[in-house]
């Protein structure tokens, strides 16, 4: 039930997730972080086996952290996803990670960027990404209303629309975090989505109640 988006917008990214941890047909928690903070102008943000995703995120955090404090400059968004992917890639063959991962950045020479990587070590720079089922609904609403310019208010209402999308269409609901980088720093960014009203059904009225 995972899902997973990020988008370009004008010069920053807006990266949604879903915070709900589950086994099987049981929900854990609802406030599951699956986004990870790199350095100030970079998320990697991850779906897929909760052992496997911790392990692995909080792995590359701590090296790319570790980059930073043996050179005295941050790797860049570029560097830094085809070091994640390498390290996928190494992994499938002695002890693969089940985790599915988008890659978001904001460059002060390149501008805002994303990279869609999943469990074999492939890797794409895109405009807009989707893991997990969200990419069922998601993916061709995205191919509609996306543009690469976006302003912030309109990527926010860009993802009411996936919320909204996901609540109406998808069998089992969750909560969501978003989360926006820029070249300042990033920060998590309230949805305030309304409680979806019920649907109608034609042809149906509700009872009246007989009075006593």
């Amino acid at each position: 039930m995972e899902a997973l988006l990020a988008f370009n917008l004008r010069d920053s990214v807006l990266v949604l997730v879903d915070s709900t941890a589950g086994r099987s047909i049981v929900k854990m928690k609802e406030d599951e972080e699956k986004v990870y903070r790199i350095d100030n102008n970079k998320l990697l943000a991850a779906v897929g086996e909760s052992g496997d995703r911790v392990q692995f995120c909080e792995y590359i955090v701590r090296n790319a952290q570790l980059y930073t404090l043996r050179n005295n400059y941050p790797l860049s968004t570029k560097a830094c996803a085809h070091y994640i992917r390498g390290e996928l890639a190494e992994s499938i063959r002695r002890s693969p990670y089940n985790v599915n991962l988008i890659l978001a950045g904001v460059d002060k020479e390149v501008g805002p960027s994303i990279y869609y990587m999943d469990y074999l070590g492939s890797m794409q720079k895109m405009n807009f990404a989707v893991h997990g089922y969200a990419a069922h609904f998601l993916l061709s609403l995205l191919d509609r209303h996306y543009k690469a310019d976006l302003s912030l208010d309109q990527g926010v209402e860009l993802l009411r629309r996936c919320v909204n999308e996901l609540k109406t269409r998808f069998l089992i609901g969750g909560k969501f975090k978003v989360k926006h980088v820029t070249l300042d720093g990033t920060i998590e960014i309230p949805l305030d989505m309304p409680e979806a009203e019920p649907t109608p059904i034609p042809g149906y009225h509700t009872p009246v109640p007989i009075k006593a």
